[in-house]
């Protein structure tokens, strides 16, 4: 959790199993395919609000874990992004709010993959760690509240065996 000022900007949520991402509805160009030697990684945005009912179909795989970690009565998927990454580049992905996720993949190891993930407000990291998630896992971040209600970062990965 990342405090400024005395406003909580991130907050670290919850791992989600590492099969839900496998069970998630592919985007129309369908999932990429890693080579060996690279890694797919995924930022999802969610918005979630209590502002009218639903659920995003996109996220039907994770409602569960939505509906108990948020409680919010609407999520809607407003942005997602996949690139392929070779170990030790860096991919990055501009999110609602003025926000950019920098993700560098560093290793694989027993069947989880370690990432350096930081989010950037402006010209400054807000969050900056590593992360290690199942291979085909999701990680799940709560971020700032406003007015409509919280933006939902989801960072997932997935990689053939090195």
């Amino acid at each position: 959790m990342t405090r400024v000022a005395g406003r909580l900007l991130w907050g670290v949520v919850a791992i989600v199993c590492g099969t839900g991402a496998a069970r998630a509805q592919a985007p129309a160009g369908g999932p990429m395919s890693p080579a060996i030697g690279a890694v797919e990684v995924r930022i999802g945005a969610v918005v979630a609000s209590n502002s009218g009912q639903g659920f995003d179909q996109r996220l039907a795989a994770w409602q569960r874990e939505f509906r108990t970690l948020f409680p919010y009565s609407s999520y809607r998927l407003v942005k997602e992004e996949r690139q392929l990454v070779p170990w030790g580049g860096k991919a990055g992905f501009d999110v609602p709010g003025g926000y950019y996720v920098l993700v560098t993949p560093r290793e694989y190891k027993d069947e989880r993959v370690s990432m350096k993930v930081m989010v950037i407000e402006g010209s400054r990291p807000i969050v900056d760690t590593t992360l290690s998630l199942r291979n085909r896992g999701t990680f799940l971040v709560g971020g700032p509240r406003d007015p409509d209600g919280v933006l939902i970062l989801s960072i997932g990965a997935h990689t053939e065996a090195r």
